[in-house]
């Protein structure tokens, strides 16, 4: 009988919690199972976005006007979140659905970030009659209860610092070395507003601004360039048309010269593929002395390399010599949440926490200790903690407020690894949030971080390529690209320019709705330029791109004890420098011609 006692209760409490923690298990392990399936949609969502937005700039001839830039991004988010929809369409129905989970998607780009959220000053006009004649007033309406989705206005990288006179300078920091400067900052007290490369200006040397040429660092000698690229124009009877054309960029602007001597005649690529011709006179008279000057009669020489060197060395002795940014302590920046405290008057921990790979000292004045072109500089690591800590004030009060119209999940700012920092700071990306959605008994939050390294916003040191040509083939290398080196030193091979990344991507020409033929705009000469193997099968280079920037340890070559050596560095200087040459040219052409929104603000003479 007591057997029987047990098997009952065995039967009435047992298999319950049995059924209880099976069904428990068994929603954890869908749960998981959802989790993993939203993550790779995330991720491939925002892929997606960042190869439109990618496929987008690189084939838009004006993708660095501020508009067609808006165009571009409106057109990446749409993108995402259709592919979005595509992957997850057994639990939403359409964007509008994915909106709800998505607080925020965080695009960075040059000198700012742009946020796609949800905002609600919407508002609508319309005409009221005014009595009396006059013409009909437009009424503006806000209703702060409809929301609506969209992009934030743009948000520079820009800090704030006190001067000790109470004066306030505002500096804008870009990717790059590039900065603008407003305020007081004169050293006689006067308001400026400078925009310029910063550079250690003691590396320049032997200015010529007649002929445009200097030195760079010792050995790098900078001047006039001869720049080709392969075009397909379309003509007015629709046909393609194939030539390879001398380039340069004019006032943000690429321009191309077809014919040679006096007969030449230049021309912008258009989106439509089409040559539309010069004709104000002042472009074309420039163009015409540019090429009797620096192509012999023959071409228009590139000077961009020259002026990104001249120019950064003006600004950059201005700010040693002419500029109060000496007296800028990092103490002085202004809290990007209350602009009424500097961070010196933070204490302890949230003093030490508030501004990441804090610096000490005049991070804004360039010298050979802090040289802005190198990533480990002061003035590098100050700019990044700046930039990152502008992106974390605005996005965290975006999600903030977005929780505030949506009451559907307790939205938050994630915590971010630095990993993901490194991605964000040093690359035109997209970040991207989805939070909320119920999987289980739980909600999924995540983030997902995607790169775009072939864009024309950003020329970072590993944006550019080395163009070599050897028995008739051209090939673009790694600058530390093992293989180059030793072409270079035993003479098998021929240095003929270096180009950013995306001159090497293919370029689609629409002849009509049915019919499209491409081009890489480096297949010059009837030569078709490939990638380097080695570059492609080996990520590490034999030489760091900071060393060749800082010219350091560029001409060691290793007798390697794998090979036999015996593992001693030899230096060359006279067969490397070609290499350093063509890629510090390139850095700073390319540099130079990208568009920049807040160029020319006050002459740097």
């Amino acid at each position: 009988m007591k057997l029987q006692y047990l098997a009952i209760i065995c039967v009435l409490i047992i298999v319950p919690i049995s059924m209880v923690m099976s069904s428990y298990i068994q929603n954890q392990i869908d749960a998981i199972l959802l989790q993993a399936k939203y993550d790779s949609n995330l991720i491939n969502a925002t892929y997606d976005a960042v190869k439109a937005f990618q496929l987008n700039t690189v084939n838009n001839k004006y993708s660095g006007i501020s508009n067609s830039k808006i165009r571009d991004i409106e057109a990446s988010v749409n993108t995402f979140y259709n592919s979005l929809v595509t992957s997850m369409g057994e639990y939403v129905q359409s964007a509008e659905d994915l909106q709800d989970y998505t607080p925020a998607l965080l695009y960075t780009l040059y000198d700012g970030y742009y946020i796609y959220t949800s905002y609600d000053n919407v508002y609508t006009t319309n005409q009221v009659a005014v009595s009396g004649g006059d013409e009909d007033r437009v009424e503006i309406n806000i209703n702060a209860n409809e929301i609506d989705n969209g992009l934030k206005p743009y948000v520079y990288y820009s800090a704030k610092y006190a001067l000790g006179n109470g004066d306030i300078v505002i500096v804008n920091y870009t990717l790059d070395n590039y900065i603008t400067v407003y305020g007081n900052a004169a050293s006689d007290g006067s308001y400026v507003a400078r925009s310029g490369y910063l550079i250690d200006p003691s590396k320049v040397t032997n200015i010529d601004e007649n002929n445009k040429t200097l030195i760079y660092d010792g050995n790098v000698n900078i001047g006039p360039e001869s720049l080709k690229e392969h075009l397909i124009t379309v003509n007015d009877e629709s046909q393609p048309i194939e030539g390879d054309y001398y380039y340069i960029v004019y006032q943000n602007n690429k321009i191309y010269q077809e014919g040679t001597g006096n007969s030449a005649q230049y021309f912008y690529y258009t989106n439509e593929s089409k040559k539309s011709y010069v004709n104000a006179p002042e472009i074309v008279a420039y163009l015409d002395e540019n090429r009797q000057k620096y192509g012999g009669g023959d071409h228009i020489c590139s000077t961009s390399a020259f002026d990104y060197y001249n120019e950064a060395y003006k600004f950059s002795k201005w700010v040693i010599e002419d500029s109060k940014l000496s007296e800028i302590d990092e103490n002085d920046l202004l809290l990007f949440e209350d602009s009424s405290r500097r961070l010196g008057d933070l204490i302890g921990d949230e003093r030490s926490t508030y501004l990441s790979d804090s610096v000490a000292g005049a991070m804004l004045i360039p010298g050979e200790d802090n040289n802005p072109m190198l990533s480990e500089s002061a003035f590098n690591n100050h700019r990044l903690a700046v930039i990152r800590k502008s992106i974390e004030t605005t996005l965290s009060v975006v999600i903030d407020n977005y929780e505030a119209r949506n009451s559907l999940y307790d939205y938050a700012m994630p915590v971010l690894t630095d990993a993901d920092w490194y991605k964000i700071l040093n690359n035109v990306s997209l970040t991207t949030f989805l939070q909320g959605m119920s999987i289980g008994f739980r909600y999924y939050s995540n983030y997902a971080i995607v790169t775009n390294n072939i864009n024309k916003e950003v020329i970072k040191p590993e944006n550019i390529y080395v163009v070599v040509e050897s028995n008739g083939n051209r090939e673009y290398h790694q600058p530390g690209c093992e293989k180059l080196l030793q072409g270079v030193e035993n003479n098998s091979l021929t240095i003929v320019g270096a180009y950013p990344t995306y001159g090497f991507q293919r370029q689609t020409v629409d002849i009509n709705e049915n019919n499209s033929v491409y081009y890489y705009p480096q297949n010059v000469a009837t030569e078709y330029i490939t990638g380097c193997y080695n570059c492609i099968v080996n990520a590490t280079a034999e030489f760091d791109l900071q060393d060749i920037i800082a010219g350091v340890d560029l001409t060691k070559y290793y007798d390697k004890t794998e090979n036999g050596g015996s593992g001693d560095v030899s230096f060359a200087v006279g067969e490397y420098e070609s290499v350093r040459q063509a890629y510090m040219s390139a850095l700073a052409r390319e540099r130079q011609d990208i568009y920049k929104s807040n160029i020319n603000l006050q002459t740097n003479e």
